[in-house]
């Protein structure tokens, strides 16, 4: 059997993982990368030290089922013992180490592999196309032809939106990674705006203060609203809220999972913790409600607070939420999409207090500020742009920090898709993504799982419109290698 992965990110490493751990029949795997971030993808390649992992070893693992696996190689480097996150009691390393795990999880896996028998091969060219007469084909933009039983599409996220056709203009940075590469474009005295106040924003203005900028940075946004900041963890098995309960109770129900179900779930949870709900609406309601810094101090001062609701909350937006949403409603779904998308994607995905600390400290300072109400950025005609939000400000480089929105297809894998589409292989799902089984990552065409095709990450419609954390994808990656093995 050959399979073919298209793909070289996380979720390829999780995969590759999962398959060295299978007692499979060993084959031929080819794994296939366009950009020479082999095993890093955009986010984890060579950055300076300030760009640190938003999430603590825990959320970071690449093995399914195993959430110290990631920590176990940090605790084998004990030179990464100078990135210790206080607040959380645990290192919290630059991009570019977890970089690094991912490339050793790889390498050994691969090795691993081989020595059962597997032939294992890295192309650097990207997949273009596809086409099936008696066998199915991939096509590279090299020109190479490589005939698979099973194929994977792990691309990943795609690129930025240029929402406000800035892309052409200078002082415009689009792309922001790798920072050490794009800030060092930006004068240390001038006004740096940046649009969006998420993750990637507090990576953008933590990494110039970081390396000594001196200007006015301005985050600005529609909502105006920071990242939670993530709380020390603390060791939990959930009872109730968990994906098989979850999955459980919907089929013992026979009906669509609805909020009131998972609320319920998180009402027993904390019930039988000796917690209150409260605690936990009132810190949901106060996302929108309370002044951005005023809860950015707040929550830095709840770092290491027992009440479990932030926890729980986020685990279950990232396991349990994942696990059933294919039987929500697709009124929820966009309900959830339209109207909370802020609140749910600040909340399941916090920053570290290390990044928390220097934020508020540069808004103390007067050096960040955050502007919410956005509306429009022009270019000025001699340099520099115009802002409009409830009033027009002035800046005089922008730097883009909005992700591109789920299901989006990234532009290198633009020519294969369109080819599985004409193929039948898969179809676009209304709602966003290619459409795919619930429960096996086969993509459907037609209404009918294709025999070739698996999908892993965002771009399938059976995920949820929040980034699927690394140990998601690697939960997704080990259900997907027994699929992969498993007698068709």
């Amino acid at each position: 059997m050959h399979i073919g992965i298209v793909g070289a990110g996380m979720a390829t490493v999780a995969l590759l993982d999962a398959l060295a751990d299978s007692d499979a029949e060993p084959g031929e795997i080819t794994v296939f990368e366009s950009s020479s971030a082999v095993w890093r993808g955009r986010a984890y390649q060579c950055d300076q030290d300030s760009v640190r992992v938003n999430a603590p070893p825990m959320a970071m693992t690449a093995r399914g089922g195993d959430l110290d696996h990631y920590l176990r190689w940090l605790q084998e480097r004990p030179e990464l013992a100078r990135y210790l996150d206080e607040g959380l009691g645990l290192p919290v390393v630059p991009r570019a180490v977890y970089g690094q795990y991912l490339e050793d999880t790889a390498h050994i896996a691969i090795a691993g592999l081989r020595r059962d028998g597997w032939q294992v091969s890295v192309v650097n060219s990207g997949v273009t196309g596809f086409s099936r007469e008696t066998d199915a084909t991939l096509h590279t933009a090299a020109g190479g032809i490589f005939r698979v039983d099973r194929a994977v599409l792990s691309v990943g996220g795609g690129q930025p939106h240029d929402s406000y056709g800035l892309a052409a203009v200078p002082g415009y940075i689009h792309e922001p990674y790798p920072l050490y590469r794009r800030l060092a474009e930006v004068p240390a005295d001038r006004h740096v705006a940046v649009i969006g106040s998420g993750l990637t924003a507090v990576d953008i203005a933590v990494g110039l203060v970081s390396t000594g900028h001196t200007g006015p940075i301005t985050l600005m946004s529609r909502s105006g609203v920071l990242p939670a900041v993530q709380q020390r963890p603390i060791r939990y098995e959930p009872q109730h809220l968990t994906p098989e309960n979850a999955s459980r109770r919907v089929r013992e129900s026979r009906d669509q999972v609805t909020l009131t179900l998972l609320i319920e779930l998180m009402k027993k949870e904390l019930s039988e913790l000796g917690q209150d709900f409260g605690t936990l609406t009132d810190e949901v309601i106060r996302n929108d409600t309370e002044p951005p810094v005023q809860r950015l101090r707040r929550q830095l001062s709840l770092v290491a607070d027992p009440h479990q609701g932030r926890r729980l909350l986020g685990r279950a937006i990232r396991a349990v939420v994942p696990a059933v949403w294919p039987l929500f409603s697709e009124q929820d779904k966009t309900m959830l999409r339209s109207e909370h998308f802020r609140t749910i994607n600040c909340l399941s995905s916090p920053m570290v207090p290390h990044n928390a600390n220097i934020l508020l400290r540069s808004f103390e300072s007067g050096q960040v500020r955050l502007r919410p109400g956005l509306q429009q950025i022009r270019p000025r005609s001699f340099a520099g742009f115009t802002v409009t939000d409830d009033t027009e400000w002035t800046a005089d480089m922008v730097i883009n920090a909005v992700n591109p929105p789920a299901y989006t297809v990234p532009q290198a894998a633009a020519g294969l898709i369109r080819s599985l589409l004409t193929a039948g292989s898969t179809e676009r799902h209304p709602f966003g993504g290619l459409t795919t089984q619930p429960g096996t990552g086969r993509l459907l065409g037609s209404g009918r799982p294709d025999r070739t095709w698996y999908v892993q990450g965002n771009i399938a419609s059976t995920s949820t419109f929040i980034a699927t954390d690394p140990t998601g994808l690697a939960h997704e990656a080990a259900r997907l290698a027994h699929a992969l093995t498993a007698p068709q």
